[in-house]
Protein backbone atom coordinates (compact mmCIF):
# COMPACT_ATOMS: atom_id res chain seq x y z
CA UNK A 1 0.00 0.00 0.00
CA UNK A 2 1.74 3.21 1.17
CA UNK A 3 5.44 3.16 1.80
CA UNK A 4 7.25 5.87 3.61
CA UNK A 5 10.72 6.53 2.28
CA UNK A 6 12.84 8.75 4.44
CA UNK A 7 15.85 9.68 2.41
CA UNK A 8 18.00 12.60 3.42
CA UNK A 9 18.26 15.41 0.92
CA UNK A 10 21.47 15.50 -1.11
CA UNK A 11 24.24 17.45 0.57
CA UNK A 12 24.62 21.01 -0.58
CA UNK A 13 27.73 23.11 -0.26
CA UNK A 14 27.55 25.65 2.55
CA UNK A 15 26.74 29.15 1.40
CA UNK A 16 27.17 32.42 3.14
CA UNK A 17 24.19 34.66 3.39
CA UNK A 18 24.38 37.93 1.53
CA UNK A 19 24.58 39.88 4.79
CA UNK A 20 27.50 37.82 6.07
CA UNK A 21 29.33 38.16 2.75
CA UNK A 22 28.86 41.94 2.70
CA UNK A 23 29.96 42.23 6.34
CA UNK A 24 33.03 40.12 5.64
CA UNK A 25 33.93 42.23 2.60
CA UNK A 26 33.46 45.52 4.46
CA UNK A 27 35.55 44.27 7.39
CA UNK A 28 38.32 43.16 5.03
CA UNK A 29 38.37 46.52 3.27
CA UNK A 30 38.34 48.33 6.63
CA UNK A 31 41.31 46.25 7.81
CA UNK A 32 43.28 47.23 4.70
CA UNK A 33 42.37 50.90 5.10
CA UNK A 34 43.19 51.09 8.82
CA UNK A 35 46.40 49.07 8.40
CA UNK A 36 47.65 51.15 5.47
CA UNK A 37 46.59 54.62 6.67
CA UNK A 38 47.92 54.18 10.20
CA UNK A 39 50.97 52.05 9.28
CA UNK A 40 53.41 54.28 11.18
CA UNK A 41 51.04 55.66 13.82
CA UNK A 42 51.68 53.15 16.58
CA UNK A 43 55.33 53.15 17.68
CA UNK A 44 54.30 51.65 21.02
CA UNK A 45 53.43 48.40 19.18
CA UNK A 46 54.33 48.66 15.48
CA UNK A 47 52.90 45.21 14.71
CA UNK A 48 49.25 46.27 15.16
CA UNK A 49 48.88 47.69 11.61
CA UNK A 50 50.69 44.61 10.27
CA UNK A 51 48.19 42.43 12.15
CA UNK A 52 45.28 44.14 10.40
CA UNK A 53 46.95 43.96 6.99
CA UNK A 54 47.78 40.27 7.53
CA UNK A 55 44.19 39.44 8.44
CA UNK A 56 42.97 41.18 5.31
CA UNK A 57 45.50 39.31 3.19
CA UNK A 58 44.46 35.95 4.64
CA UNK A 59 40.80 36.76 3.97
CA UNK A 60 41.60 37.68 0.37
CA UNK A 61 43.58 34.46 -0.11
CA UNK A 62 40.75 32.39 1.36
CA UNK A 63 38.26 33.82 -1.12
CA UNK A 64 39.97 31.96 -3.94
CA UNK A 65 39.86 28.66 -2.06
CA UNK A 66 36.24 29.05 -0.99
CA UNK A 67 34.87 30.10 -4.35
CA UNK A 68 36.84 27.82 -6.67
CA UNK A 69 35.39 24.34 -7.23
CA UNK A 70 37.39 21.29 -6.27
CA UNK A 71 40.13 20.51 -8.74
CA UNK A 72 39.11 16.85 -9.02
CA UNK A 73 35.98 17.20 -11.15
CA UNK A 74 34.12 20.30 -12.18
CA UNK A 75 31.07 18.10 -12.75
CA UNK A 76 30.96 17.14 -9.07
CA UNK A 77 31.36 20.43 -7.17
CA UNK A 78 29.83 18.99 -4.00
CA UNK A 79 32.85 16.85 -3.22
CA UNK A 80 35.13 17.75 -0.40
CA UNK A 81 38.39 19.35 -1.48
CA UNK A 82 41.26 16.94 -1.96
CA UNK A 83 44.94 17.17 -2.61
CA UNK A 84 46.60 20.51 -3.05
CA UNK A 85 43.46 22.55 -2.36
CA UNK A 86 42.76 20.78 0.95
CA UNK A 87 46.39 21.19 1.99
CA UNK A 88 46.36 24.91 1.18
CA UNK A 89 43.06 25.45 3.01
CA UNK A 90 44.45 23.70 6.08
CA UNK A 91 47.65 25.73 6.01
CA UNK A 92 45.71 28.99 5.60
CA UNK A 93 43.43 28.12 8.52
CA UNK A 94 46.42 27.22 10.68
CA UNK A 95 48.16 30.46 9.73
CA UNK A 96 44.94 32.38 10.47
CA UNK A 97 44.74 30.93 13.98
CA UNK A 98 48.40 31.65 14.70
CA UNK A 99 48.15 35.17 13.23
CA UNK A 100 45.06 35.91 15.34
CA UNK A 101 46.78 34.72 18.50
CA UNK A 102 49.79 36.88 17.70
CA UNK A 103 47.50 39.84 17.02
CA UNK A 104 45.73 39.38 20.35
CA UNK A 105 49.09 39.34 22.13
CA UNK A 106 50.20 42.47 20.27
CA UNK A 107 46.96 44.35 20.90
CA UNK A 108 46.47 43.41 24.54
CA UNK A 109 50.15 43.76 25.49
CA UNK A 110 49.75 47.54 25.38
CA UNK A 111 46.17 47.73 26.68
CA UNK A 112 45.30 51.34 27.41
CA UNK A 113 48.21 52.73 25.40
CA UNK A 114 49.33 56.30 25.40
CA UNK A 115 47.23 58.07 22.75
CA UNK A 116 49.18 61.35 22.87
CA UNK A 117 51.61 61.67 19.93
CA UNK A 118 53.54 64.40 21.75
CA UNK A 119 54.60 62.05 24.55
CA UNK A 120 58.13 62.57 25.82
CA UNK A 121 59.27 59.02 25.10
CA UNK A 122 57.60 58.96 21.65
CA UNK A 123 55.69 55.78 22.46
CA UNK A 124 52.04 56.21 21.55
CA UNK A 125 49.36 54.54 19.47
CA UNK A 126 46.71 56.22 17.36
CA UNK A 127 43.41 55.91 19.20
CA UNK A 128 41.36 55.08 16.08
CA UNK A 129 43.81 52.38 15.00
CA UNK A 130 44.05 50.83 18.46
CA UNK A 131 40.30 50.86 19.07
CA UNK A 132 39.62 49.20 15.70
CA UNK A 133 42.33 46.58 16.30
CA UNK A 134 41.05 45.96 19.85
CA UNK A 135 37.46 45.29 18.78
CA UNK A 136 38.65 43.35 15.76
CA UNK A 137 40.73 41.07 18.00
CA UNK A 138 37.77 40.56 20.33
CA UNK A 139 35.48 39.72 17.40
CA UNK A 140 37.96 37.23 15.95
CA UNK A 141 38.44 35.48 19.30
CA UNK A 142 34.66 35.34 19.83
CA UNK A 143 34.21 33.73 16.41
CA UNK A 144 36.97 31.22 17.16
CA UNK A 145 35.34 30.43 20.48
CA UNK A 146 31.99 29.79 18.81
CA UNK A 147 33.63 27.59 16.17
CA UNK A 148 35.55 25.65 18.83
CA UNK A 149 32.37 25.15 20.87
CA UNK A 150 30.53 23.87 17.79
CA UNK A 151 33.40 21.53 16.99
CA UNK A 152 33.38 20.13 20.53
CA UNK A 153 29.60 19.75 20.39
CA UNK A 154 29.86 17.90 17.09
CA UNK A 155 32.57 15.59 18.41
CA UNK A 156 30.50 14.87 21.50
CA UNK A 157 27.46 14.03 19.39
CA UNK A 158 29.59 11.86 17.10
CA UNK A 159 30.99 9.90 20.03
CA UNK A 160 27.56 9.46 21.63
CA UNK A 161 25.80 8.41 18.42
CA UNK A 162 28.46 6.22 16.82
CA UNK A 163 27.81 2.49 17.21
CA UNK A 164 30.06 0.49 19.50
CA UNK A 165 31.33 -2.94 18.55
CA UNK A 166 29.92 -5.46 21.08
CA UNK A 167 33.28 -7.22 21.29
CA UNK A 168 35.02 -3.99 22.23
CA UNK A 169 34.34 -4.31 25.96
CA UNK A 170 35.20 -8.01 26.08
CA UNK A 171 38.70 -7.28 24.76
CA UNK A 172 39.48 -4.58 27.31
Amino acid sequence: MWKLHLTPPPPRPPRLSAGAAVTWAVLTVARVIFGAVYLRDCPQQPNIPNYLLGLALICLLMISFVTLPCESDAAHPRERPRGFKACMESLLCLFLVIWNLLGVVWVFSIYQPNYDPSAADGLYCNKTLYTFAFWNALLEMFVFGVLLANFCKGMLCYVNISPVDPDFYSNV
